[in-house]
């Protein structure tokens, strides 16, 4: 008997439990049990409590005490949307679509008006895993790149939630002719834009700090000509859930060199960064977001463009 598959399979097993709980429970006793778990989660080392209190006290210039509260209060919005999200699994396509308010759909049909397909883009903000399934179910074809999961039970899981109303998903990997093929047909495809990239990312200010960025966004709205969308759902649990579409960015509006890829990185990560700002609990601020520094990546050509760029300001 493998005893960690088993043990990956149960894990599995507890998650599927939970998600069809949420679909159907009563927000108030979900409520109770996540401040529970977050008091509890606080004591646990895994937890990187001390790592994101430090992190949020220097990036939103707080005190100690500001940023431990803070710190209560995105665990506690963390946990909160995990649960909701889960329960997509388990939600009908009826249910789903009366889940969500939605302003600025004008913006991403003006995006799709173009003929190029666009690249929706989000963060690990709100309630990031409705996007793709509510986009889908509107009636606009969905591909979302995604990173696999080490348990492949709880990745199969994932596949299982995130291709429930028709949407389809691949990894990072995802090819470029099949990209093309996707856009062209005006097809949207999804990405996150706010984890580090390691060493070959383009290197942006995020919260006045340089950040790595992945590389895709930019380089295939520009080779392609699909405009690029913000989004960012917003949870509402007493009401219904808020879908905020922002204005497009328009490939044609940079040049395509490396100054206009970190350019066109730079001002979406901006969109990001002033969300976060609004709202900054939304946000998954456990992520080692400033992870790899600009000293580890010498000779990355993004990282040479941006400190030039940074000296003539």
């Amino acid at each position: 008997m493998d005893f960690k598959d088993k043990f990956n399979e149960f894990q599995a097993f507890l998650l599927d439990k939970v998600a069809r709980k949420c679909a159907r429970g009563k927000f108030s006793r979900k409520k109770a049990f996540i401040k529970f778990f977050v008091r509890l989660l606080r004591l646990m080392p895994f937890s990187r409590w001390d790592y994101t209190v430090d992190s949020i006290a220097r990036h939103l210039k707080l005190s100690t005490a500001e940023a431990e509260k803070l710190t209560y209060e995105t665990f506690e919005s963390f946990i909160t949307n995990a649960f909701e999200m889960s329960s997509l699994k388990y939600l009908t396509t009826e249910e789903l679509k009366n889940k969500l308010s939605v302003n600025g759909l004008n913006n991403l049909e003006a995006a799709l008006s173009k003929k190029k397909g666009a690249i929706i883009i989000s963060a690990h903000f709100g309630l990031w895993e409705f996007v793709p399934p509510w986009v889908t179910v509107s009636g606009y074809q969905t591909t979302t790149v995604v990173r696999r999961q080490n348990n492949k039970h709880i990745d199969a899981w994932f596949e299982e939630m995130r291709q429930k109303h028709g949407g389809k998903t691949t990894d990072s990997g995802f090819g470029i002719r099949e990209i093309l093929r996707a856009l062209k047909k005006g097809e949207i495809l999804a990405l996150m834009v706010d984890q580090d990239n390691g060493k070959a990312g383009i290197f942006v200010k995020f919260f006045d700090e340089w950040a790595s960025a992945p590389t895709g966004p930019a380089i295939i709205s520009l080779k392609t000509g699909a405009p690029v969308v913000p989004l960012a759902a917003y949870p509402d649990y007493e009401n219904k859930h808020r879908l905020e579409i922002f204005e497009p960015i328009y490939p044609q509006d940079y040049i395509n060199d490396l100054a206009g890829q970190q350019k066109f990185t730079q001002d979406y990560t901006k969109i990001i960064e002033t969300m976060i700002r609004q709202d900054p609990k939304l946000w998954f601020w456990v992520h080692r977001r400033w992870k790899t520094r600009p000293c580890d990546a010498p000779d990355n050509q993004w990282l040479i463009k941006s400190e030039m760029l940074d000296e003539k300001k």
